[in-house]
């Protein structure tokens, strides 16, 4: 599986959109290089967590973090995003395409806390209405606040499982 980082240009994206204090426990689905987690943990975020399938990704991170002296505050999980617990993200950032993100609709539905905030970069979640968007170069960003507002084509009915290739945004 081949991993897309998010450009470092669209990084500060996520963090106008959902700001992040020493509170937080932000979580990165698909957590790649752990750039984003990076950027939290600059921006004041108290706890970050990283989940990614890829072994040489989440090793890397996690020397990363130990290079840093941040591996107290970040951890990378080896898995499948969507075989761990997001119940106690405050904040989750995600990069995926659009049937990625209807898989993961009833997850963080099910999940997430009120008040939880949820970014997801390139596509929206079908059949939920952003609080906010923003555009940058071409590229858009959605902020939903759980339990975020339904559209009125929301369908309960939800794809269960998504492609390998439907999780990550191939440019």
């Amino acid at each position: 599986m081949k991993w897309v980082p998010t450009p470092d240009v669209f990084i500060e994206s996520f963090f106008e959109l959902a700001p992040v204090s020493e509170s937080d426990i932000v979580y990165d689905l698909g957590s790649g290089d752990g750039r984003l987690l990076f950027a939290a943990v600059d921006k004041g975020a108290g706890r970050c967590v990283g989940i990614d399938l890829d072994t040489e990704c989440v090793q890397a991170s996690r020397e990363t973090a130990r290079n840093k002296s941040l591996d107290g505050s970040i951890t990378f999980i080896e898995g499948d995003m969507m075989a761990n617990d997001l119940s106690p993200a405050s904040v989750v950032l995600a990069y995926l395409f659009g049937s990625g993100c209807a898989a993961l609709r009833p997850k963080l539905e099910k999940e997430l806390k009120p008040g939880s905030r949820v970014v997801m970069e390139m596509y929206p979640v079908p059949g939920w209405k952003p609080a906010k968007t923003k555009e940058i170069h071409g590229r858009n960003f959605y902020l939903y606040i759980m339990p975020p507002e339904k559209t009125e084509d929301y369908d309960s009915a939800t794809i269960e499982t998504a492609y390998e290739y439907d999780w990550f945004y191939w440019p």
